[in-house]
């Protein structure tokens, strides 16, 4: 196994879609604002992040932070650290753009994700988000203390 992390370009996302599928074409965002980074193993995705900026909510709205819109990492290439780097990469990002925090959400099925999100030292806040169909989850957020004001 060589990866090689790449930001993502069409014809890696075409890649991306056809090993996850079509539900990746609506998380990943090709933009200049927007970090796109697959973990390619030769023409295998092995995994992919995709982080946009945000503004917050009212009364934040001309603040702004970065939003982890989707981390995914193949069940063939998990637990060798694939993640753990496409997050820093992430981190990195936010930071060189001044944004002080960086959040995402993760539903309480993923219990792979969740305890990633916890060694990260992200803060864990769980939540009901559909009281009809009893989904729940957590919103993971964290402080990234190299960066400045948000």
């Amino acid at each position: 196994m060589n990866i090689e992390y790449k930001k993502i370009d069409n014809l890696i996302l075409d890649k991306i879609i056809e090993e996850y599928g079509d539900w990746a074409k609506d998380c990943i965002h090709i933009k200049d604002d927007t970090l796109t980074l697959a973990a390619m193993d030769g023409d295998i995705p092995a995994g992919f992040v995709c982080v946009t900026k945000r503004a917050l909510a009212y009364p934040l709205e001309h603040l702004t932070d970065a939003f982890i819109e989707v981390v995914e990492v193949h069940e063939d290439y998990r637990r060798q650290g694939i993640g753990q780097y496409l997050i820093a990469c992430a981190e990195e990002c936010a930071i060189d753009l001044g944004i002080k925090q960086i959040r995402t959400h993760s539903s309480d099925e993923a219990v792979e994700a969740i305890n990633m999100w916890h060694k990260l030292n992200y803060g864990l806040c769980p939540h009901v988000y559909s009281a009809e169909e009893g989904c729940s989850g957590y919103w993971v957020a964290k402080v990234l203390s190299a960066a400045g004001g948000i």
